[in-house]
């Protein structure tokens, strides 16, 4: 199996009081689905993966796998603070019909126990195996030396999800290292798309609404199309900025997917902060601005 193409990390839709809003689940799959992306990333940060019981990631993850068209591919987040709960969530994943996961480290900041934490979690997953390599949230900081090791020691890590900035400069350092097996997806909110692709990511796995946009920047770049993919890319871009704000991004995700008509709530659960009326107002101009263009956008 391999993974390519346009991944969303899309976000988990609650209720008012908190629960989890599974009929909009399966309207955000049809969403999605129709905006022809490749694959859908489950309870990674955007998903408040975190914020979740077992029993309550155990019905999410049935319900995406069920839900989706069978030639989508379903990634489940998994990060754990120590490497046996790790473990039995990438298991549990696996078994629920994960076909891969994106697998954020522990909270130690030392080389080996984090390269033993990958290489003993992969094992036990025995699927594909994506880095979360966002030190900005996880707040572990990954060199190159230790991710070629990672790619070196572990079978089943296959891919990383770049998002320590200028992720441009450490693609390339590890394109060096790793070689042949390095699969990169793009990601940060799809701000650095177009040069991610230009220097050889495999895909963009990020929270952006509006995919069908990364789906045709894909396809620019699959094609060699590089003036029409700067073009797109150029005209869209401040929308992906708006959308990646730190802290309100989850809130702005959810405020447009309830304007389409996909959740029924945008409730963030604790801790999360939810975007004020200007800073959504702000939001919808660019959109405006992008269908007077002709883009034709859902708001």
């Amino acid at each position: 199996m391999e993974l390519k193409g346009i991944y969303p990390i899309v976000p988990t839709p609650f209720l008012d009081d908190g629960s989890v809003d599974y009929a909009s689940i399966e309207r955000l799959v049809a969403c999605m689905a129709e905006k022809k992306v490749h694959g859908l990333a489950i309870m990674g940060a955007l998903g408040e993966g975190p914020k979740m019981t077992d029993a309550e990631r155990t019905e999410i993850i049935k319900l995406f796998r069920s839900t989706m068209p069978s030639d989508m591919h379903l990634v489940v987040g998994t990060r754990a603070p120590a490497t046996d709960p790790a473990r039995l969530q990438a298991q549990k994943a696996r078994d629920l019909g994960a076909d891969a996961l994106l697998l954020g480290p522990h909270g130690i900041q030392k080389d080996k126990p984090l390269l033993e934490y990958y290489q003993q979690v992969s094992a036990a997953a025995r699927i594909p195996c994506i880095i979360h390599d966002y030190p900005a949230v996880t707040g572990i900081t990954m060199s190159v030396e230790l991710i070629t090791k990672m790619f070196e020691t572990a079978e089943f890590i296959e891919y990383i999800k770049l998002e320590d900035p200028p992720t441009g400069m450490k693609m390339q350092a590890l394109q060096k290292t790793v070689g042949e097996p390095l699969k990169v997806f793009g990601a940060l909110g799809g701000n650095y798309a177009l040069e991610e692709l230009q220097l050889g990511a495999v895909g963009i796995m990020t929270g952006f609404v509006y995919a069908e946009l990364l789906v045709q920047l894909f396809n620019h770049a699959q094609a060699g199309q590089w003036t029409e993919a700067k073009q797109l890319f150029y005209d869209f871009l401040p929308l992906t900025r708006w959308e990646f704000q730190p802290g309100v991004g989850i809130s702005l995700r959810k405020h447009l997917l309830k304007r389409m008509g996909v959740f029924t709530s945008t409730k963030v659960r604790h801790p999360g902060m939810d975007a004020d009326a200007k800073t959504v107002e702000q939001m919808i101009q660019i959109v405006d601005y992008l269908n007077a263009k002709g883009y034709q956008l859902k708001v």
